[in-house]
């Protein structure tokens, strides 16, 4: 079937695209780039459809028939974004046709989308003979040269497989990956940053009242909200913080942390995160680092010192959650009941809150624990400790808990954002992880959901991020941490 050329003039019915709402320009941009989107690339990023602008895109019928088989399967993350992207598209059709050859225009994108077929055409005799080949990537790959031959616009094919990349580099079609979410560790938001030499009447204006030492003063004039400054002068690490505007000017953070706490920061760095985590005005933090810095057992500490039984805390409960998803080869389906088969994947955090919370030696604790009941096994009982699937927290409306999110660097944007939403009013999220240890094999260290919603809330003064370089677990876990 001969394809016609993408903007060529053609008779078309005056209904397929409805009146642009008022204020949307009628003229459409005329693109020079065509971009063929794989099914990969909405897997990965069900909403990827919007962060093309001003563009051209073609979305292959076979991307259609591989979410249509998608949208059941046994990943849940998988089947879910499936969904979304197929009714993301969908909604499409109230612009027009889109299997008309100039495609439909979004007014919120300002760009041209089009379903298409290959060079083989379409028609359901085609199409049934496409899901019958177990190489859905080759058809799409083919859908793109088709549609060169057909213009002399240029042609991307963006997809997050590398081998259908590779493929089409082969076949003289450029390629990319798809990267709009992407984030370079290198220029990763750590949430502080370093400034020597300062005087110490310079550093003396941080603990005067009425005589703000402000950033400017340190040559600094892109703080975020929420952003430390460690302050060298002749020798001694002072650890600031900026106060809710820059006006606030820098204000200084005490060296112990209160006792109610539990616990005492090591280094800097966990003052830094213990700081945040004790603000109730601070609703999302970011716990980013290698293994061994204390992310789960500092964001223990601060949650089990802010329940409401212990001093009047902020918080009610305390919810506990990560993906689940194997290091290496899977153990299979698990017995049990929902309890029994989360146990396995929770014991992150049951190891270190057997350190938080140790049970007395003889006999019961002053928590109720016995010999066979661990002291922190009772706050399950009483309601104040849960565990949090994430394949069932959509539609969920969270308040006054305190969440902490292990391992979020095996969560996709899409599934951290999920998260976030869930929170109502007096709702904390923590989210720790390590993204140089990423498992979720759609994901690596720049495409994660953690450093991504890292640096893209760094700059609300809900938020707040600390990264953690310095290992405290034992010096064998730090060499590993470094070496391997």
């Amino acid at each position: 079937m001969a394809l016609a050329r993408w903007g060529a003039k053609a008779d078309r019915d005056p209904r397929a695209n409805p009146p642009r709402p008022p204020g949307v320009s009628m003229t459409e941009p005329r693109a020079t780039t065509v971009h063929v989107i794989d099914t990969s690339v909405l897997v990965h990023d069900p909403h990827a459809l919007l962060s093309f602008r001003e563009t051209q895109v073609v979305v292959p019928i076979y991307v259609i028939m591989e979410l249509d088989e998608l949208k059941t399967s046994r990943r849940h993350e998988v089947a879910a974004a499936a969904r979304i992207a197929a009714r993301w598209i969908s909604t499409l059709r109230q612009y027009g046709e889109l299997n008309h050859p100039e495609g439909v225009f979004h007014p919120e994108t300002r760009s041209t989308y089009r379903i298409l077929a290959g060079s083989s055409g379409s028609g359901l005799e085609t199409l049934e003979r496409a899901a019958r080949t177990a190489k859905m990537d080759l058809l799409i790959l083919d859908t793109a040269l088709a549609l060169r031959k057909e213009t002399d616009q240029r042609i991307v094919l963006v997809s997050k497989d590398m081998n259908l990349r590779l493929l089409a580099d082969f076949e003289g079609i450029e390629a990319e990956d798809y990267d709009k979410d992407r984030v370079s560790l290198q220029e990763l938001y750590t949430g502080y940053r370093r400034v020597e030499d300062v005087s110490a009447d310079l550093v003396g204006l941080a603990y005067v009242p009425d005589s703000p030492l402000t950033p400017a003063m340190l040559g600094i004039e892109d703080l975020a909200p929420n952003e430390y400054v460690i302050v060298v002068e002749d020798g001694r690490e002072h650890l600031l913080r900026i106060g809710a505007t820059l006006a606030d000017g820098l204000q200084p953070v005490p060296r112990e942390v209160p006792g109610w706490a539990g616990v005492q920061a090591r280094n800097i760095e966990q003052r830094m995160a213990l700081d945040l985590m004790l603000d109730p005005k601070i609703e999302l933090v970011s716990l980013v680092g290698k293994a061994g810095t204390g992310k789960t057992f500092l964001a223990l500490a601060a949650a089990m010192a802010q329940l409401h039984n212990s001093r009047g805390g902020n918080y009610d409960r305390v919810l506990l959650s990560k993906p689940v998803i194997s290091m290496g080869k899977d153990v299979g389906y698990l017995p049990g009941d929902f309890e029994a088969k989360m146990q396995p994947w929770m014991m992150s955090f049951f190891d270190n809150l057997d350190q938080l919370i140790p049970t007395a030696e003889h006999g019961a604790s002053s928590k109720g624990a016995t010999r066979d009941v661990r002291s922190w096994e009772m706050l399950f009982e009483t309601r104040e400790l849960e565990v949090q699937a994430i394949a069932t927290i959509r539609g969920r409306s969270i308040s006054g808990a305190f969440m902490v999110i292990d391992e979020a660097q095996n969560l996709t944007p899409h599934e951290v954002k999920t998260i976030i939403t869930r929170a109502a009013n007096g709702t904390k999220v923590i989210l720790a992880g390590d993204p140089f240890q990423c498992d979720n094999h759609f994901l690596d260290q720049h495409t994660n959901g953690l450093v991504y919603v890292t640096e893209r809330m760094k700059s609300s003064p809900l938020a707040g991020a600390v990264f953690f370089t310095r290992g405290e677990r034992s010096r064998l876990a730090e060499l590993a941490a470094t070496l391997l």
